[in-house]
């Protein structure tokens, strides 16, 4: 799973990625709430607000991810940049709390007609930290030098049938 998460498998590492689509799902989440907040006429639950509340779930489930991807990146950084993978996981770290705070604050609020101030100040700022964060991890580990995985050896699974056709 390390190997995963640090991306030797895959060629490159998906801490960046991970962070802009948590990103990509806060730009969701604002935009809902604008959209419930100037929505004129209604008077009953807006489908904006669970909408919202469900697009802030995912978001704190994406950076929960994207932080333990900064945790399991940290330990191959060099040592020049132990104070920005520290930094890294702290930003990972605090979009999580800050995505987790309103999505439980919206928990309470899913009756009305828009949020109330307060998970969408929240929602904002973990906006602003996930970008941040994202273009610090896009910067830190894109130029990483991978270095040569051995070649796992492939078995053949089906000797014996082989052995039968030819006889």
């Amino acid at each position: 799973m390390k190997e995963f998460l640090e991306g030797r498998r895959l060629g490159f590492s998906p801490r960046s990625h991970l962070a802009f689509i948590a990103g990509g799902l806060g730009l969701g989440v604002t935009t809902s709430d604008l959209m419930s907040w100037f929505a004129l006429g209604s008077r009953d639950t807006n489908g904006f607000v669970i909408v919202a509340q469900w697009l802030c779930v995912l978001a704190f489930l994406v950076a929960g991810v994207a932080a333990i991807a900064a945790v399991a990146e940290r330990w191959d950084i060099i040592h020049e940049e132990r104070g920005l993978a520290q930094l890294d996981i702290l930003a990972g770290v605090g979009v999580l709390v800050l995505y987790g705070a309103s999505a439980v604050l919206r928990s309470f609020e899913l009756g009305s007609t828009a949020p109330s101030p307060a998970p969408f100040l929240l929602a904002v700022a973990g906006l602003i930290v996930v970008f941040a964060d994202a273009g610090l991890a896009a910067n830190m580990y894109s130029s990483r030098e991978w270095e040569e995985l051995e070649q796992e050896p492939i078995r053949e699974h089906h000797r014996g049938r082989r052995r039968a056709a030819g006889r």
